[in-house]
């Protein structure tokens, strides 16, 4: 899910030491409440062992039982956390129905009950029996959400689901409430502390014979605790009797103690390797001798085991040890202590690595290297934003000092990087002209060109088209690298496509196109393509689509899903616009499957929705496109008020209210379209005066109209907007014809209908809407019109009318036709219902975990099953086993 892997020691259950004694009764109770009760708790200060009894516990679990271990870090806020987590599923193969990253933008979006229900359902739908949710060393957390989401969690855990909670101080959750209804097990100090019968026999298996009295000193001396256990049975019978009492609990005197009685006691060699190697999370052999510097890291790491020194050994196919947090917060300050001069620098040479971005980064924070900690997160936001990541973006930012956050032209640049899929057009500017004078003042040439680039495009969206325009010609006067050329060719296909000249938007299309296809990255690609049909009626442009639908999919590769939606999008507007409305039917499931996956967010659900609508008006659907219409203006009221995507919907729901002639809407939603950017934009205003004339018409001022639809057909092919022409001339055509003017009226019309003959391109003329086509059809055109005009306008209303009889009892695809599962999909079913996992379905298929994970959701959502076991007897009852 993220760029790189996530730190696996993190998801990996402790492996439980052998050899150790049994502790029946206390095990007995906890094992029981592993496998009935919703929540499970274990508080206890530091060092009682719950981690060690939670390891040992889990390895007894009865066969089919899921576990997913979480280990919580001081870094780790709700988004953090729930990656994770998520990562620690993904063995299980949840059948996952949007995602992830959708989930985690939800997270980021405040939408917590929702990410919580979109995970309840995916835990829910598991093939497991029995599941348990780990999550070790929570106090660590600071973040108040995690607690809010738990909650969310815990209200509805399926009953098959246990979560386990470890942690030095009672978790803020509503536990009185549960707890009234015995869904808690809790086990404290006093439960987790050796009792003294446990000690003389810990005694007897450590020392090989019995010795009540040392036994008994013992437990006076640590009340049970594990840890000083630990510490007095590997320390000298000499040292372990001179312990002062209390020591354990007072981390200054265990601080000592730990020094004198444990480090010293190892060879030098070994304490400088542990000193400097504390500093990393997890101790693997290639990334301690990276740290130390020791090329015996192997050997020496194996010693620290044998020793028991403190560490858990992580499940992997390499040794992996992590530090117990006290000995590691030990061994940290006596190496800060002893020498202060070196952290920096190992924390430097930790960074490097480290595969995690956030990991990477907050240990550069650590070291107060501010600037190679700042280009991190730059080097990594790309391909995080590529990956729908952009929560993960600002959480590392807001790790950063608040006068560094303030003013540093990286962090400036990455907010607004960040803000862009949003359409928060006025965040994006700020922070791009911060960012660029930042550059400047360090003279960083090509950052600040392409802040400025970015600059200019939100200047542009925010209606500021000339002074766009000025600041994109001061950006072209020097040099340029690859993306702020890519960039200036989208702000100028944006510029000409909304004050001319008609070539302008296909020429500049064309050019970024070949930009990109220089080497632009997923991310630059998903940067430029939005929303580029809107001038899909100039010349030229519909080609540059198609060569963007296969360069976009060509980059595109697992976990881009962003990137594949907006290239599916593009390719069905292109289908509505050839006419193929047969294959546009199809294209909407993969649409739906797409927006669901995704998590329906704003910014591409209004862009589908605009799809679906004229579909809708072509099969004369007048209450489904009253629906949508409502639909993507609720959606536009949730946008920034600086995007002008907003501004773009509204001009939507008033062409399709006239399309299907609800007058009354077009009426009370025309005014607030002449307001604000929209009257700067050219191509807007020749929206609004359209539409006024045929208010105009409506009302019986018919000089008036005519008048302003005239103007408008001469000028409007320069200004052209998808379906501003096409209806401009078809309006004019039935005001010509009401005027008693068939020839005018032929004039007006002949122009859309020629193109579309030669072109093929008739989508523009069919969403005009069904009651203006048929009018024209039916109309005395006498020896006005062609009779190749007349018949292809004849043929488009019978296209129209049997998409109007087949919209309401259109047969759905059912189980006889696979339900319209397709080839590749029913290979993945054909292997789940093996029972193989998603990686080893990708391997079969040669494909990715992620796209198989894409695969799985699909089939589900298809089918309309809950779980992968569901899927499987699908497939078992049709085609055997």
């Amino acid at each position: 899910m993220q760029t790189a892997s996530l730190a696996r020691a993190k998801i990996q259950t402790p492996r439980f030491r052998s050899g150790l004694i049994e502790r029946s009764e206390f095990e007995e109770q906890l094992g029981d409440a592993l496998s009935s009760r919703r929540l499970v708790l274990l508080v206890a200060p530091a060092g009682y062992g719950k981690t060690a009894a939670l390891s040992r516990q889990l390895q007894r679990l009865p066969a089919g039982c899921a576990v997913a271990w979480l280990t919580a870090d001081e870094e780790d806020d709700l988004q953090r956390l729930l990656s994770h987590l998520i990562e620690a599923l993904e063995p299980l193969d949840p059948p996952w129905r949007l995602a992830p990253e959708a989930l985690l933008e939800r997270v980021a979006q405040g939408r917590l009950r929702e990410a919580a229900s979109a995970l309840l359902g995916a835990l829910e739908a598991t093939d497991t029996a029995r599941g348990l949710i780990v999550l070790d060393d929570l106090h660590a957390v600071s973040d108040a959400r995690v607690f809010e989401f738990l909650r969310h969690l815990l209200e509805g855990l399926p009953q098959n689901w246990t979560f386990v909670i470890a942690t030095r101080a009672e978790p803020p959750l509503p536990l009185g409430r549960w707890r009234a209804r015995r869904e808690v097990a809790e086990f404290d100090e006093t439960a987790l502390g050796f009792s003294r019968k446990e000690v003389q026999a810990l005694w007897r298996h450590a020392t090989g014979h019995d010795d009540p009295e040392q036994a008994e000193r013992l437990f006076d001396r640590t009340q049970g605790w594990a840890a000083g256990l630990s510490l007095s049975l590997e320390a000298s019978e000499r040292s372990a009797r001179k312990a002062p009492t209390g020591v354990w609990h007072n981390r200054r005197r265990l601080f000592d103690y730990l020094a004198s009685e444990v480090l010293e006691d190892l060879p030098d060699e070994l304490q400088e390797f542990l000193l400097r190697c504390a500093l990393l999370p997890e101790l693997t052999v290639p990334r301690c001798a990276q740290l130390s510097g020791n090329p015996r890291a192997a050997e020496l790491l194996e010693e620290i085991e044998r020793r028991r020194l403190f560490t858990s050994v992580l499940d992997s196919d390499n040794l992996t040890l992590r530090l117990h947090d006290l000995f590691r917060d030990f061994l940290e300050e006596r190496l800060r202590r002893l020498h202060p001069e070196e952290v920096p620098a190992l924390l430097r040479l930790a960074a490097q690595g480290e595969e995690d971005p956030v990991r990477r980064t907050l240990m550069l924070v650590r070291a107060s290297a501010w600037d190679e900690a700042q280009q991190s997160l730059m080097d990594a936001t790309g391909d995080m934003l590529a990956r729908d990541e952009g929560a993960q973006v600002i959480r590392i930012v807001e790790q950063f000092p608040s006068d560094l956050q303030a003013n540093s032209p990286l962090l400036a640049y990455v907010r607004g990087w960040r803000a862009w899929p949003s359409y928060q057009y006025g965040a994006v500017r700020s922070a791009m002209e911060r960012a660029a004078a930042g550059f400047d003042a360090l003279q960083r040439h090509d950052d600040a060109q392409r802040a400025r680039a970015m600059q200019a495009l939100a200047m542009f969206f925010c209606g500021q088209m000339a002074d766009a325009r000025r600041l994109s010609e001061a950006i072209r006067s020097k040099p340029m690298d690859l993306e702020t050329e890519t960039l200036s060719e989208l702000l100028d296909f944006w510029y000409e496509g909304r004050n001319g000249p008609v070539g302008g938007p296909g020429n500049h299309l064309a050019r970024m196109v070949d930009l990109l296809m220089q080497g632009g990255s997923p991310e630059l690609w998903f940067r430029c393509i939005p929303r580029i049909n809107v001038f899909i009626s100039r010349p030229g442009v519909s080609a540059q689509m198609q060569r963007i639908v296969h360069g976009a999919r060509s980059v595109a590769s697992d976990g881009h899903w962003s990137l594949q939606a907006s290239a599916n999008l593009m390719e069905a507007w292109l289908l509505f616009w050839q006419g193929k409305i047969a294959q546009l039917e199809g294209a909407f499931q993969v649409l739906e499957d797409d927006s669901r996956w995704l998590g329906q967010p704003t910014g591409s659900r209004i862009r589908l929705l605009t799809l679906k609508v004229n579909y809708q008006i072509v099969c004369d659907d007048k209450e489904a496109v009253r629906q949508t219409r409502d639909a993507i203006a609720e959606h536009a009221s949730s946008l920034d008020p600086t995007s002008d995507l907003r501004l773009a919907s509204l001009a939507i729901a008033v062409r399709v209210s006239a399309a299907i002639g609800d007058w009354p809407a077009v009426r009370m939603l025309l005014p607030a379209l002449d307001a604000g950017i929209g009257r700067e934009i050219p191509n807007m205003q020749m929206f609004i005066r359209s539409f006024k004339a045929l208010l105009a018409l409506r009302d019986g001022r018919m000089g008036e109209a005519l008048t302003t639809l005239r103007e408008l057909a001469e000028i409007c092919a320069a200004f052209d907007t998808m379906f501003l022409e096409a209806m401009v001339r078809t309006r004019l055509a039935l005001a010509e014809l009401a005027n008693g003017s068939p020839t005018a009226a032929w004039q007006a019309l002949e122009p859309v209908i020629e193109r579309a003959i030669a072109s093929g391109n008739v989508g523009q003329i069919l969403a005009t809407g069904v009651q203006s086509l048929t009018e024209l059809s039916l109309a005395s055109w006498g020896a006005s019109a062609t009779q190749e005009g007349l018949a292809a306008l004849r043929q488009w209303i019978e296209t129209t009318r049997r998409l109007k009889a087949g919209s309401h009892d259109r047969p759905r695809a059912s189980t006889a036709d696979h339900a319209g599962l397709s080839e590749r999909e029913l290979q993945v079913l054909a292997l789940l219902a093996e029972g193989q996992s998603n990686k080893l379905i990708a391997r079969a298929l040669d494909l990715s975990p992620h796209t198989v994970k894409r695969h799985v959701a699909r089939i589900l959502d298809r089918l309309d099953l809950a779980s992968r076991m569901q899927a499987a007897g699908w497939y078992h009852a049709r085609f055997g086993s």
